[in-house]
């Protein structure tokens, strides 16, 4: 399950003045530290003032560490204790002002963090405070070179014991920088424990970063957690940052980094804050939201119609009361055409929450009745109030319902562009993939196509396929059946942000689906692909950055073993969308140019096997076969050949097993097929 928290943290805009000596960390004097503090609690007031938190009373700050004095502390309660699966504690490493790294015993790492040969000197945590040292956990530096092995690894920075009993809530707050391989479940927890260290509860430590391997966090991500179920009250608590390997995976957590800097410990001091935090068309937990929808997949009035998820999140340290949530659906001259309000409920505070950890923010799901009847776009809304809060703010969502679009993205916010990854140590661009995941609500859809709003570096010349999907839960996303079509990239294909263009790819076969299809309910995929490595060209696809709220995306990476697979839960949303009509391509396939290439039979073949193919003119045909890594495994050359359907037996029994693709090519024509060889 994912979530989007951001609690705005009191912004300390000060410069401790401890510093370093002969480059070793020193422990702040007593007066140092009560500067640090006098000028963080004036600087948190100019805060209040501006309105950076979220009103209300002034608060202390009970805890504060800017890491200016290294392992030793500068926070006026005791040093801090770092743990790690190393030999020697040597994964955690204090950064000091030069950007020199410092492992605990004060021994110089030789190295500016993070510097493993993945992360490549990405530069330092850009922290409120970064000029006066902060703490990084360097994984991908230990596991450094790669070509030595890899360990995946785990390490704790544990804050001195700390006295509660007076706080009637909690709040923690820092700066961080995130980057992680190679599950999707992210490793960053802040732990508490009230019972000197027997018992850690676990808070995810993400923040407003949407969990997605191999992708880097924003540089600050300024996140903050409400901790008071765990720590409120307590006379003496425990808090730990911890990086873990995942219980889901029970391990493949080896690389990247985790910057930390500025820990703020206060207590919240506004009772009644209530917020709207998210507005969804769909089910983001258990199926998807969609921004774009084929009016034959709209839910029918009678099962509930169009269905809202609203996440709000009770930020106060009181229980807010008579909670009513509001959702309207408006048209585009802005009319009122459905009005839906929740029975009043009660939205607990994290420090009365029954669950602990408490979920960052509570969803309701809201079913509508409403169905549209027309194509056009409408405009989704939500409000809420309570007893104590009169207007927890409006949050709203453009929605379309087309003849045969069906599509995640927006494409008014198409502000990132997705890429392949550049392997430096061999100089090419990495084999790479974008799509989305879908779920059918409505029997008798046809799939013909995609819509791809490519990037405006795309490379013309690029060997690329679409393909659809029907994911097997039994064998997982990346070996699951699909259908495909070959293209080659098109110079006038490359757009903008500001003028993003969707280009029709079509299948060779339209695709029935269904609800159902290999899980209950069905989950598909449709994707562009490349299985090619290049030296100089790119396939790039526009996306909407930080979006992935519903697990929708997918991406084509090389994972720890090795292998290049499917990702989920990544941050972009890529602008490509299925087509539910007959379409013609821009890239007109070979079976509409007079050339069409059969499946060839048997399949899988540990010898002989058919290739069948026609062709509306005579002329000079060939057979290119391709490992999965692009290389030419053979060529037969057929000759000149007439027009009408030929079929040619071929011997693959010298070939390895493994998965191949073969290309009939003619006049300036090439459509591919794949085969299995399997011995």
């Amino acid at each position: 399950m994912k979530h989007i928290f951001t609690l705005a943290a009191c912004v300390l805009a000060f410069q401790a003045s401890a510093q370093l000596v002969d480059q070793a960390p020193r422990k702040a004097t007593e007066q140092e530290l009560e500067t640090s503090r006098l000028l963080g609690l004036q600087e948190m007031a100019h805060a209040e003032a501006a309105g950076l938190r979220g009103g209300g009373d002034s608060t202390i700050v009970f805890f504060y560490e800017d890491f200016a004095n290294g392992f030793a502390g500068n926070n006026g309660y005791g040093q801090l204790v770092v743990e790690d699966t190393s030999p020697d504690n040597t994964i955690w490493q204090y950064v000091d002002a030069a950007g020199d790294g410092y492992f605990q015993d004060a021994t110089a790492s030789g190295v500016q963090p993070p510097a493993g040969e993945f992360s490549t000197n990405i530069g330092p945590l850009n922290s409120l405070t970064a000029d006066n040292g902060w703490m990084v956990f360097d994984c991908d530096y230990f596991n450094t070179p790669i070509s030595a092995g890899v360990e995946d690894t785990e390490g704790f920075l544990t804050l001195p014991t700390l006295d509660m009993t007076e706080l009637q809530s909690v709040v923690i707050s820092w700066d961080q920088y995130i980057r992680y391989c190679c599950y999707p479940y992210l490793p960053i927890f802040v732990e508490v424990s009230t019972d000197g260290g027997d018992n850690w509860t676990a808070f995810e430590a993400g923040g407003s970063f949407i969990p997605s391997a191999n992708s880097a966090s924003a540089n600050p991500l300024v996140t903050g957690l409400d901790i008071s179920c765990a720590a409120a009250g307590e006379p003496a608590v425990d808090i730990r940052f911890a990086y873990r390997q995942s219980p889901v995976t029970g391990g493949g957590y080896s690389h990247y980094y985790w910057g930390i800097d500025d820990i703020t410990i206060e207590a919240n001091p506004v009772a009644n804050d209530l917020e709207l935090v998210q507005l969804t068309n769909g089910d983001v937990y258990f199926l998807f939201e969609y921004r774009v929808t084929p009016m034959d997949q709209a839910i029918p009035a009678a099962d509930g119609g169009l269905l809202a998820g609203v996440l709000f999140r009770n930020e106060g340290f009181a229980d807010q009361e008579n909670c009513v949530v509001t959702v309207d659906v408006l048209d585009n001259s802005g009319t009122v055409l459905s009005s839906t309000s929740t029975d009043p409920f009660t939205a607990p505070s994290f420090a009365n929450n029954d669950n602990c950890p408490a979920n960052p923010q509570d969803t309701l799901y809201i079913a509508t009745g409403w169905e549209p009847e027309s194509a056009g776009q409408y405009l989704l809304r939500a409000t809420m109030a309570s007893d104590s809060v009169a207007d927890a703010g409006v949050l709203e969502m453009d929605i379309e319902y087309t003849d045969c679009e069906f599509g995640h993205d927006n494409p008014g916010t198409l502000d990132v562009e997705l890429g392949p990854r550049f392997d430096d140590v061999n100089e090419f661009f990495e084999p790479t993939g974008y799509g989305n995941r879908y779920t059918f609500h409505n029997e008798g859809t046809t799939v013909y196509g995609l819509a791809v709003a490519f990037g405006p570096s795309l490379s013309p010349g690029i060997d690329f396929e679409i393909r659809w999907i029907d994911q097997d839960p039994e064998v997982g996303l990346s070996d699951s059946p699909y259908e495909f079509a070959e293209f080659t990239s098109d110079p006038n294909w490359a757009g903008s942000a500001d003028n993003p263009v969707y280009y029709p790819l079509a299948f060779e076969d339209e695709i029935e689906v269904s609800v159902e299809g290999l899980a209950s309910p069905g989950f598909y995929a449709g994707a562009v692909i490349t299985e090619f490595d290049y030296e100089d060209l790119e396939l790039t696809v526009l996306g909407n950055g930080n979006s992935d709220t519903d697990n929708s995306t997918i991406i084509y990476q090389q994972a720890g073993s090795g292998d290049f697979v499917w990702f989920t839960s990544q941050t972009a949303t890529p602008a490509i969308r299925l087509i539910t009509c007959p379409v013609v391509s821009v890239d007109v396939l070979g079976a509409y140019n007079g050339m069409h290439l059969q499946n060839n039979y048997p399949n899988p073949t540990a010898g002989e096997t058919r290739f069948t193919f026609s062709a509306d003119w005579g002329g000079d045909f060939m057979i290119e076969l391709r490992d999965l890594q692009g290389r030419m495994v053979d060529v037969v050359d057929l000759g000149a050949r007439p027009a009408g359907e030929h079929t040619i037996v071929y011997d693959a029994a010298p070939l390895a097993d493994g998965m191949y693709t073969f290309s009939l090519v003619s006049n300036g024509v090439r459509v591919t097929k794949k085969m299995r060889v399997q011995h």
